[in-house]
């Protein structure tokens, strides 16, 4: 196995557990395999699921869904059941996909010698180590359950705030896992140009050549194969900064610190917790930016083809062709082909977020006035007429 999948075993262990991914290294064969093990892990993992998915909806709505005015409600509801979906959509995904993905993880993920031994430095191991990015959220994540636990007296939400944790770490885990298949590309990519700027070039061109077009045709493969659970990933944080946004304004607007609980601290967490998924939806974009521009610079590297020893040669009419495919090709990540991910999506996030922001102040004081309005007027029909 390559040395990325070495360093992040765990994580993808605790994804098998999951079925986040279908298949497991097989030693002997030198090759990722879906075995009966992992269908296994298929079926408890939909034990597990399916349960916590009925109980969850039920939980959410009977204790927080009926508090809320009619539009959050309306937006509650849309954000519970994308909420609650990710996983079990995750699961149904990796089923559907799982010999696509094993396919996928052979050639990102298997060792290659020449290509494992042109390494730019000795960090770039400690470049592509994401365990420790991932223990601190774990660890936040924990605390912030504790807390939860904490304030919450009654047994239904302490059972809620646990299920809440445990799915928010499963979304975690899914954009990690997300994020190494994309991080493997760049680092496969960033290894092509070592390879290149070798002495051992005229050597290994049709090898470089082949390993480019390889790995490249893997962002269409990525895409496929996990597109559709981050794009989920992608509406949940919408949601969520939507949510920020509005207590935001509301701050502002009503002069309080914190206008929305009566406890200050739990209050800030809770800001602070849906800043995290700023941060989930950061962690996804920054790597698929990442390892886009990899890929275009690794294209670009070979536009100074200088060596006069292969001027007029096979290896130099080779490049020609391979700058006529490759040069002008914008390889990006794509959501589903909705929109590509990049740094773009941060704006495109933001712009969002405003939008419907604007969209909820104006709703909630079209329900402020209609309530307002009920008091002295009868709102049951199109004219309003002064009740006695």
């Amino acid at each position: 196995m390559s040395s990325l999948y070495r360093q992040h075993s765990r994580i993808f262990q605790i994804s098998r557990l999951l079925y986040f991914t279908p298949c497991s290294y097989n030693e002997e064969l030198g090759r990722f395999e879906a075995t009966k093990r992992n269908l296994a892990f298929l079926g408890a993992a939909l034990v597990l699921t399916i349960p916590f998915w009925v109980y969850d909806i039920h939980l959410m709505a009977t204790n927080f869904l009926h508090t809320y005015t009619t539009v959050f409600a309306a937006v509650g509801g849309i954000e519970l059941l994308i909420y609650v979906s990710v996983v079990m959509c995750t699961i149904l995904n990796v089923l559907v996909k799982r010999q696509r993905i094993t396919r996928l993880m052979n050639v990102l993920f298997r060792p290659d010698r020449i290509l494992d031994s042109c390494s730019p430095t000795n960090s770039a191991d400690t470049r592509y180590n994401d365990n420790r990015k991932l223990v601190v959220f774990v660890l936040f994540i924990l605390f912030g359950m504790c807390i939860k636990l904490s304030y919450f007296k009654k047994a239904e939400i302490k059972i809620l705030s646990v299920m809440i944790a445990g799915r928010f770490l499963a979304i975690w885990v899914l954009i990690f896992v997300h994020r190494l298949h994309v991080r493997a590309i760049g680092q496969r990519m960033e290894q092509l140009r070592v390879l290149y700027a070798s002495e051992e070039l005229e050597q290994h061109l049709d090898y470089f050549l082949h390993l480019y077009d390889r790995y490249s045709r893997q962002i269409g493969e990525v895409d496929d194969c996990y597109s559709f659970p981050v794009v989920l990933v992608f509406l949940l944080v919408m949601l969520q900064l939507i949510y920020l946004a509005e207590h935001v304004y509301s701050t502002i607007e009503t002069g309080t610190m914190m206008p929305v609980a009566d406890n200050f601290f739990y209050s800030l967490f809770g800001q602070v917790w849906q800043t995290m998924y700023g941060a989930l939806g950061y962690y996804c974009i920054s790597a698929c930016g990442t390892a886009s521009e990899e890929v275009e610079e690794t294209a670009l590297c070979t536009r100074h083809f200088d060596d006069y020893r292969l001027q007029n040669t096979r290896a130099a009419k080779q490049i020609q062709k391979f700058l006529l495919k490759n040069l002008h090709q914008k390889k990006k990540f794509s959501a589903c082909g909705f929109f590509d991910i990049d740094n773009t999506v941060i704006y495109m996030v933001f712009s969002s977020i405003v939008t419907y922001l604007v969209i909820l102040i104006q709703f909630k004081q079209l329900e402020t006035d209609l309530t307002q309005a009920g008091d002295g007027y009868n709102v049951t029909s199109n004219v309003s007429t002064v009740q006695p």
